[in-house]
C-alpha cells in the first residue's frame, strides 16, 4: 500500500469521525471524549489536507491559473464574510441553525443557579455565621405591569434575628433593605413610599419597636439596621454574619413576597382590610422558620417552618395552621445556618 493510498484512507476516517463527533457537539451538552476525537479528527484531516495539497501543487496550481478556479477560490474565501455578518447580527438562517444546537445542548443541561454572598462582617478572622436560602420556584413573582409594557418582579423580603431558646427576643441579625427603612413604592402612575405592616409582622412586633404612626415596621429613612442590611438577591445567596456569643439559642426567619395570592388568600378575600386589600399585593402571608443552634452538638442547622404571620400585619402572633398556605412555602426551597 502507497502512501497516497494511506493519505486517501486516512483522510476518509477522519473526515468520517468529524462528521460523527460534529453532529454530537452540535446536539448535545460538551463531552471531552467526544471533543478529544474532534480535535485530533481535525488534526488528522489537516495533514492529510496538507500532504495532498503538497503532493498535488501542479495541479491546484492549474486550477488557479484558470478563471474558474480563482472566481471558485474567491467564493469560498469570502463566502465566510456574509456568514459572520448573519452571525453577528443574529440573522437567519444562519444564525437559526446556531441556536438550534445551542437550545438542544442546554436542554440536556441541568439548571445553573447563581449564588451570591452577603457579607456583613467586619472582622474577616472572626468566626462566622452563614445563612444560606436556597430560592424556589416561588421566590421571583410573576412580571407585574407598571406602564405600558414596563413591569417588574417582586422578590421576598427576608428577615433573621435571634432569640432565647424560651422565645425571647434577642438582636436582629440581618434584614433585607426594604424592610430595614421602609423604602416600599407603589407601583401607581405617581408613586409614593407605602407602609408594609404585613410584609414582616412577627419579627416587628417581637422587636417590639412602635414608629411614629403607631406601627411596629421601621419607619422610612431608619437608620438602626445600617450595617446589617442588603437588598434581596434574585438568586440563591449566603449572609455571613458574625457569629452570636451564646451557647444555644433560636435562630429565626420570617419570608414574604408579594403578589402570591392563592384560592384562599385572593385579592378579595378581606375586603374590609385596608392593609390586605388596599394596595392589593399582599397575597399569602408571612412564613416562619426556626433553627435551634447548639455550638456543642452541630455546626450546621436547617430551618423547620413552625408558623406564619398575620395577613395584614395587625398584630405578632405566630399562627401554626399552614393548611392554606400553597405555593408561599416554594419561596425558599430551604434555609440552612453554618457555624465557622
Amino acid at each position: 500500500m502507497n502512501i497516497r493510498s494511506i493519505a486517501t484512507i486516512t483522510l476518509s476516517v477522519a473526515f468520517f469521525v468529524l462528521v460523527v463527533s460534529g453532529i454530537l457537539l452540535y446536539a448535545t451538552p460538551y463531552n471531552f471524549w467526544t471533543g478529544s476525537l474532534h480535535v485530533w479528527g481535525a488534526i488528522l484531516f489537516l495533514v492529510c489536507i496538507v500532504w495532498h495539497i503538497k503532493h498535488n501543487a501542479k495541479t491546484y496550481k492549474n486550477h488557479m491559473s484558470k478563471k474558474p478556479g480563482r472566481w471558485a477560490m474567491g467564493a469560498a474565501v469570502f463566502g465566510v464574510v456574509p456568514i459572520a455578518i448573519a452571525l453577528g447580527l443574529n440573522l437567519p438562517p444562519v444564525y437559526s441553525v446556531v441556536q438550534f444546537g445551542y437550545d438542544l445542548k442546554t436542554s440536556a443541561e441541568p439548571p445553573k443557579r447563581e449564588y451570591t454572598i452577603v457579607d456583613l462582617t467586619k472582622d474577616k478572622s472572626a468566626p462566622k455565621l452563614s445563612v444560606y436560602f436556597k430560592a424556589g420556584s416561588s421566590y421571583e413573582s410573576e412580571p407585574q405591569p407598571i406602564f405600558l409594557n414596563i413591569s417588574y418582579t417582586s422578590v421576598p423580603q427576608i428577615v433573621v434575628w435571634m432569640e432565647t431558646l424560651d422565645g425571647e427576643y434577642v438582636d436582629t441579625l440581618y434584614v433585607t433593605g426594604k424592610t430595614s427603612n421602609s423604602s416600599y413604592r407603589t407601583s401607581d402612575e405617581e408613586p409614593d413610599v407605602v407602609r408594609r405592616p404585613e410584609a414582616l409582622p412577627y419579627w416587628s412586633h417581637k422587636r417590639g419597636v412602635v414608629a411614629s404612626d403607631g406601627l411596629y415596621m421601621p419607619e422610612h429613612n431608619n437608620t438602626d439596621f445600617d450595617g446589617i442590611t442588603a437588598a434581596t438577591p434574585k438568586v440563591d445567596y449566603q449572609v455571613d454574619m458574625p457569629t452570636p456569643s451564646a451557647d444555644r439559642y433560636k435562630l429565626m426567619v420570617e419570608v414574604n413576597r408579594s403578589y402570591d395570592f392563592n384560592e384562599y388568600y385572593s385579592e378579595t378575600r378581606f375586603p374590609n382590610d385596608t392593609v390586605y386589600s388596599g394596595p392589593g399585593s399582599s397575597g399569602q402571608p408571612s412564613l416562619v422558620y426556626e433553627a435551634i443552634v447548639d455550638p456543642a452538638k452541630a455546626k450546621q442547622f436547617i430551618f423547620n417552618l413552625v408558623g406564619h404571620g398575620h395577613h395584614s400585619g395587625k398584630d405578632g402572633v405566630l399562627y401554626r395552621g399552614l393548611e392554606n398556605i400553597t405555593t408561599a412555602k416554594n419561596i425558599l426551597d430551604f434555609i440552612v445556618a453554618t457555624l465557622d
